[in-house]
């Protein structure tokens, strides 16, 4: 039986901005592993039971709570649900999008729920989805991590168990003393006037042509997957590394390319980058293994042609956003969602409530690029009688973004992940510009 009392806290502003924007468009979240192995659901079962007593936000679900609040309760919550179909190797994407526009009961939970894609006796793709409001890309890591580790214990027929982790506060209430009072106001303000001085200054920042509009409630997320072989990493290391830039820096260049060779760019055009930082370090007292949203966004404004160079804009975009995280600013991007809640406050959380804080929130990102890379995720890739040849994860850009990317590295090898709204962006659209970037990419190295 699950503890009731694991779990019984109100929403943070930025938690409850998820589940708004996910009223309108789904914002889920999934996270995917090519594994190796045979995997029966007699070892799945008990290893799925393990990771939920582990993490406490996989116990909750979500209650609206008066007339602006929303809180995370664990009374009355069932064990996370499992599905398992058959499936072509290729075509976990299409489960994976299935996962990605599937809605969560969330007044019900769990937020969370995994899916099996069996290809043949020894070759699987593993799938946890979960509702953003409980976490992110580096939550999806140490559950994927996880649920490997409890599977090896229940395949060698020991007890599966893991080490249960304590609930923990919403991160607001572990930023560290300037960010907060008059430090924090101040800063926001600084922000704020940086950025919209810099929309006024440029223009509307740039974003994909579109192929047909539509309000969010009919926008769905379509996933276009590639994965980079570890020679193909390593000489983009060290070529980024001679240019003074990173692998981040290249791959989001490739990206601004990519949609700028899209949109025929001949003369420089602004584009709005919001690129997550995760914040577990920096948070005081810091936070550790645990599922939740630890993550804010990195924001910068680069210029860009499709004829640009690819180097100096890879390295042009690695220190806008390394200057935005000095000043401190992922920590302010979060303070307007405290402001925003506030303003927001008399108008409850009905349609038109919602309604206001999704445009206004969403009107934070500027329709802006979305890139998120976790880099080398902390997995040894052999657990037990299971090998993960390939990890990665994507996320509905829901009605913050028409496209998104995605990466992760495991084992030398990376995946990169786009991910387009259609109808915004067709399908075979979001084709395009992926394998555009991916030939920018391979140009430059």
């Amino acid at each position: 039986m699950l503890d009731d009392s694991a779990v019984e806290r109100k929403l943070s502003p930025s938690e409850k901005l998820w589940w708004i924007i996910d009223q309108e468009c789904r914002s889920n979240f999934v996270m995917h592993a090519h594994v190796t192995g045979s995997i029966s659901e007699e070892v799945l079962r008990p290893s799925l039971d393990a990771i939920q007593a582990r993490h406490p936000l996989l116990r909750v679900r979500i209650e609206r709570d008066g007339w602006n609040s929303l809180s995370f309760k664990t009374s009355r919550v069932a064990g996370l649900p499992l599905r398992i179909v058959e499936k072509p190797t290729d075509a976990w994407t299409d489960e994976a999008e299935k996962e990605l526009h599937e809605e969560f009961t969330v007044h019900e939970g769990p937020l969370a729920r995994y899916t099996l894609v069996r290809h043949a006796q020894e070759d699987n793709t593993v799938l946890i989805a979960f509702h953003h409001a409980i976490g992110d890309a580096i939550s999806g890591s140490f559950l994927m991590r996880d649920l490997f580790q409890a599977m090896a214990l229940a395949y060698s027929g020991k007890k599966c168990e893991l080490s249960p982790l304590e609930p923990k506060r919403e991160m607001n209430a572990y930023f560290p003393e300037w960010a907060l009072g008059l430090s924090g106001r101040w800063r926001s303000m600084k922000f704020a006037g940086r950025m919209f001085g810099a929309v006024l200054r440029y223009g509307k920042p740039a974003v994909p042509k579109f192929d047909h509009k539509a309000p969010p409630k009919e926008r769905r997320a379509r996933v276009v997957a590639h994965r980079l072989d570890p020679d193909f990493i390593d000489r983009l290391h060290r070529r980024a590394n001679e240019e003074g830039t990173t692998l981040h820096g290249a791959l989001l260049a490739a990206q601004i390319l990519a949609i700028a060779h899209d949109r025929e760019d001949t003369k420089e055009c602004p584009y709005f980058i919001g690129s997550p930082v995760n914040l577990r370090k920096r948070l005081n007292p810091p936070v550790g293994e645990d599922v939740g949203f630890f993550v804010t966004i990195g924001a910068s404004i680069n210029l860009a042609k499709r004829d640009i160079e690819f180097w100096p804009l890879a390295k042009a975009v690695r220190e806008s956003l390394w200057n935005c995280v000095e000043r401190g600013e992922p920590f302010v991007y979060m303070i307007q969602y405290q402001y925003l809640s506030k303003i927001t406050s008399l108008l409850g959380l009905g349609l038109v409530g919602r309604l206001v804080y999704a445009r206004v929130g969403t009107s934070l990102t500027f329709g802006g690029l979305a890139f998120s890379n976790i880099g080398k995720v902390d997995i040894e890739n052999h657990q037990g009688p299971f090998t993960i040849e390939a990890l990665g994860f994507a996320a509905s850009p829901s009605s913050l973004s028409p496209l998104a990317a995605f990466a992760a590295t495991i084992n030398r090898q990376s995946t990169w992940n786009f991910v387009g709204m259609e109808p915004l962006l067709t399908k075979e659209h979001t084709k395009r510009i992926a394998a555009k970037a991916f030939e920018v990419l391979s140009r430059a190295v």
